[in-house]
């Protein structure tokens, strides 16, 4: 895995920003994580267009999204890893919403 930047405080708070180069970095990611951490990554999202006629038609597209982490899993099989989380930063393809609770 290469490191490429690195800012840690005295709390042990911080940020990091890693590279994967080969699969079982994954494995060393999914330690490195914690729920509630907040994590930015690349994916690949299936959007719909509509046209002006109406006709609807899907792409798949590349994204970047940064979320909150709800969930972290590891497939050791495919040495993937999945995470799931509410998103915390619109972009053209993903947008977030806010939900405002009254008593």
């Amino acid at each position: 895995m290469k490191l490429i930047h690195k800012d840690i405080e005295k709390d042990n708070a911080g940020q990091v920003t890693l590279v994967p180069e080969e699969a079982e970095d994954m494995w060393h990611t999914y330690n490195l994580l914690q729920v509630g951490d907040s994590l930015r990554a690349s994916t690949i999202r299936k959007v719909q267009t509509e046209s002006n006629t109406g006709s609807v038609g899907s792409s798949r597209v590349r994204t970047t999204l940064t979320i909150c982490v709800e969930t972290i899993d590891f497939d050791s099989q495919a040495c993937q890893l999945r995470v799931k989380g509410t998103n915390l930063e619109e972009n053209q393809y993903v947008k977030t919403f806010l939900l405002f609770l009254h008593k």
